[in-house]
């Protein structure tokens, strides 16, 4: 087994369901590390570019939003 399954949408928070649920990005995060603890075989290529894909999503800004670039202290 590959591990959990990553969807790309989180269910909407409703008011009274504590704090925020984790970005969706590091969700897909997490399934990429458990991937890599698995024997490499086409199986798991074939997986970690379903998940680059997943990511790459989760993390680009929506159409029109402005990145906020700080520096390093």
């Amino acid at each position: 087994m590959l591990g959990p399954t990553v969807w790309c949408m989180t269910p909407p928070s409703r008011p009274g369901d504590g704090p925020a649920r984790p970005a969706p990005a590091d969700d897909v995060n997490a399934a990429i590390r458990h991937l890599m603890e698995q024997p490499a075989d086409s199986r798991r290529a074939e997986e970690y570019v379903r998940l680059l894909s997943l990511w790459a999503q989760a993390t680009t800004p929506p159409t029109g939003a402005t990145a906020t670039w700080t520096t390093a202290a």
